[in-house]
């Protein structure tokens, strides 16, 4: 089984343990076959001064700090000089982590950082058919919206681990490493194209794998291979042939096999849960709710035999 939650000895949160305190939570990050190599950690502090962070230089990487808030500044320093950076909700700072750091942090702070490995970079630039990305670079504190709405569609996978689904990280990590390419690593990607359907070979292949692995985690890079089709290619052309993400169809085929097991087994909802690869109870009855508009409970009183 592929896992997307990593233990706290992980590089990017032993990082910010020792550089930002103690961790919120767990490392959220891409499944080990996924090829996005991304790692995802949320640190915050309500202290009006939070005062000065030392970090060597770690490995041949990014540290993307989204602020999550407003009004929180740094005295970054480089030598004898001091710049101060200002951020406010929804900024972003880069950091190449070859390089020291040195600052002195002013206000309150939330940050979701990603941790943003060359090889992801050059997975996609190679894809894109683009030369290799050698830097991402910009101004500190500049807007970015579309970070924004990434990360923040990240946020309950933090909150709730358990539940989070492979497919949904992979596609969202690979969405971020993309947008980031693009908005400061200079990627150009070619032209839209016509992205077709699969063939019914790769709908069959591709529903299989997903039917296989619907009680455990399945990263979108594997199944994408098995189908002979890059990840984004692969993302595009599901969602043309089947209507919806690969993450929204294998949701939606647990919830029917949760309803087929609520109508003819007597088994417990909590039972239920666990066959149809759900977290536990409350997670099934969270989605189920969401996508049939009653918890499974009164759903199979309204439809039992």
């Amino acid at each position: 089984m592929e896992r997307q939650i990593s233990s706290t000895g992980n590089l990017i949160g032993r990082y910010l343990s020792r550089h930002y305190g103690d961790e919120d939570g767990p490392i959220l990050q891409t499944s080990e076959t996924a090829k996005s190599d991304l790692s995802i950690c949320r640190k915050r502090c309500n202290r009006p001064e939070f005062g000065h962070v030392s970090a060597p230089a770690i490995d041949d990487g990014f540290l993307v700090a989204l602020s999550l808030k407003g009004d929180h500044q740094q005295q970054v320093f480089k030598g004898r000089l001091a710049e101060t950076q200002c951020f406010s909700a929804d900024s972003v700072q880069i950091r190449n982590l070859t390089e020291e750091y040195s600052a002195y942090l002013s206000g309150a702070f939330d940050f979701l950082f990603f941790h943003v490995t060359r090889d992801a970079l050059n997975a996609i630039a190679v894809e894109s058919g683009a030369p290799r990305i050698d830097e991402l670079r910009c101004p500190p504190g500049v807007l970015d919206p579309i970070a924004a709405s990434l990360g923040r569609a990240l946020l309950p996978a933090l909150t709730s681990p358990a539940e989070a689904s492979a497919l949904f990280v992979d596609h969202i990590a690979l969405a971020i490493n993309t947008h980031l390419a693009q908005a400061y690593g200079g990627l150009h990607m070619p032209a839209p194209r016509q992205y077709g359907r699969l063939s019914r070979q790769q709908e069959k292949r591709a529903k299989e794998i997903l039917i296989f692995h619907s009680a455990d985690d399945i990263s979108i890079a594997s199944v994408a291979t098995e189908c002979g089709l890059s990840r984004s290619y692969f993302i595009k052309a599901f969602k043309e042939t089947m209507g919806k993400t690969p993450h929204k169809w294998l949701i939606d085929y647990r919830v029917q096999q949760a309803k087929e097991l609520l109508v003819d087994n007597g088994a417990s909802i909590a039972a239920v849960a666990s066959t149809c690869g759900f977290a536990d109870q409350s997670h099934l009855t969270r989605v189920f709710t969401g996508v049939v508009g009653m918890p499974p409970g009164a759903w199979r009183r309204a439809n039992g035999k």
